[in-house]
């Protein structure tokens, strides 16, 4: 007896000992700085925050709106990388909605609904990168470390049944006043706004799949848009710009990246060809306040209110060649007034107004529908480039002062003003801006438009619309590299090939098993 009890108390003392000590070690090691729960507005912020694509740099290029003069700085090669892992910001969209509830929130509730938005975004962005991805089995944790690759179609249905979800909760929730959201930095927590974001956004996702209308009828591609955009009672969609999602620059805390402390690159990056090129055979004015002249394209009769003052460079050429021209003074800058003496330059939309309308003008155009509540594909596809011009504060009839700076002169100036008469009346009678109807030609001219609206903002959607359509003619040759070749499709990363091998190779089997980035992916076929 007294042995078993000495043994027992032994034993008890020894666990007491251990647990004394793993209390003392967990206690050690706890990051008490680090928050073990958060407001649900906060995690939704920084989502937000993850959805703007920043000017200025690579995708500004891959669009071919600028390009790049000097290597030390970069290339104008389509020399796709891996594209973007946005599991981890999904991951906090799963956060953000358990915060809600932890924080006494309904079932029903904004973050709830909004996440679903969330997920067709980021599900889809990925897709449109890479292809088929993750999704249905993807984040959940250690229960599932290596997730099935659903098909891009599958990506794109499941993106609609989220969208058409959360079109209906908003509705709900408007309807009773709910006030739950905070921390919204582009709408103000408008569930209103939210909603036509929402649909809108439906809209471009539905003329990504374009390739597949008559291929694929269970998509419902036609009737998805005839819903939406004839139905605005159910589903309300952008009316004016003031609906945009969209990036608002401030300084100091988030400077425009083309601002006054990074002028010095800006004389390494040129505008290109395929950009001016198409403002300047439309005689286009945002030329002039969006470019450059090229100073040694400005004397004698030409001045800097004229469009043969303006010449982007062409990517396809060497880059010594393109630093031979620019040297020369034969190519153009992006503004440097407009974007470069300040620091906040322009708003970055996300999802607008604008692309809205050349979508909703497509769509007729195709016969997706026969019409929209602001009239046909001619309406429009006006609507649209008036949009566009507002942005940059060109009237319909006036005079804007187009800003330049001669060689020499630092960025803060002086600048030389030159006064520019305008009329939209005299822009749209040409007969390569006038609307030549639901034919081909049409086609061209709205896609032509939209992809001028896309200026520095929208992320890739310039070149998603360009890789879908063509349009416009992306230059290529020696300087953009891959064989003279766009690429069509960006790499999965290496952890995709080395943790999760088996399904890895399974997606990029319809690649002739190599993750190539000339491969067609499904809505391109």
């Amino acid at each position: 007896m007294k042995s078993s009890f000495k043994n027992i108390l032994t034993l008890a003392c020894l666990a007491l000992v251990i647990t004394s000590c793993k209390k003392s070690f967990d206690d050690l090691y706890v990051n008490k700085n680090k928050p073990l729960s958060v407001q649900p507005s906060l995690l939704f912020n920084g989502i937000l925050s993850g959805m703007v694509d920043a000017p200025g740099g690579q995708l500004d290029r891959t669009n071919q709106f600028q390009l790049q003069n000097n290597s030390y700085f970069g290339n104008n090669q389509y020399l796709f990388g891996s594209g973007d892992n946005l599991y981890a910001t999904l991951t906090n969209v799963i956060n953000m909605e358990g915060q809600a509830l932890a924080f006494g929130a309904r079932p029903l509730n904004p973050y709830h609904t909004l996440g679903k938005f969330f997920r067709a975004y980021l599900f889809s962005r990925m897709s449109l990168q890479m292809g088929d991805i993750p999704m249905s089995q993807a984040l959940q944790g250690a229960a599932m470390l290596t997730p099935k690759y659903d098909v891009q179609k599958a990506v794109f249905q499941q993106s609609f049944l989220w969208l058409d979800s959360a079109n209906t909760e908003l509705t709900q929730l408007i309807a009773n006043n709910d006030l739950t959201l905070a921390g919204d930095m582009y709408f103000s927590n408008n569930l209103k706004k939210w909603q036509k974001a929402v649909n809108t956004f439906r809209l471009r996702l539905l003329i990504h799949l374009s390739k597949k209308a008559g291929s694929d009828a269970d998509l419902n591609l036609a009737s998805q848009f005839n819903t939406i955009v004839n139905n605005p009672a159910a589903y309300p969609v952008m009316e004016s710009t003031a609906d945009n999602l969209q990036y608002i620059w401030l300084n100091p805390t988030n400077k425009y990246p083309l601002n006054k402390e990074t002028f010095a690159n800006g004389a390494l990056n040129n505008s290109s060809a395929t950009y001016v090129g198409l403002l300047t055979q439309l005689k286009d004015p945002r030329v002039f306040v969006t470019t450059d002249p090229a100073p040694g394209l400005v004397s004698g009769s030409v001045t800097a209110g004229d469009f043969a003052a303006f010449q982007g460079g062409d990517p396809g050429l060497d880059m010594g060649i393109l630093a031979s021209q620019n040297g020369g003074g034969k190519l153009s800058y992006i503004n440097r007034w407009r974007y470069f003496s300040g620091y906040t330059g322009e708003p970055t939309p996300i999802i607008g107004y604008t692309e809205m309308c050349f979508n909703i003008a497509e769509a007729i155009n195709r016969g997706w529908i026969s019409a929209g509540p602001a009239g046909d594909a001619a309406a429009y596809y006006n609507l649209g480039i008036k949009s566009s011009m507002a942005f940059y504060a060109i009237p319909l009839k006036g005079t804007i002062t187009a800003y330049s700076l001669p060689p020499g002169i630092p960025v803060t100036g002086p600048y030389v003003t030159t006064p520019v008469n305008v009329d939209y009346n005299t822009y749209y009678s040409q007969p390569a801006v006038q609307y030549a109807g639901n034919n081909a030609n049409g086609l061209t001219q709205i896609l032509q438009q939209k992809y001028l609206a896309f200026f520095l903002n929208s992320g890739l959607e310039p070149y998603y619309n360009w890789r879908r359509t063509g349009v416009p003619v992306f230059t290529t040759g020696v300087g953009t590299g891959n064989n003279g070749k766009i690429a069509l499709r960006y790499k999965y990363s290496a952890d995709d090939q080395s943790a999760n091998t088996a399904n890895y190779n399974a997606a990029i089997a319809q690649y002739n098993n190599v993750d190539d980035i000339n491969g067609k992916m499904w809505l391109l076929k």
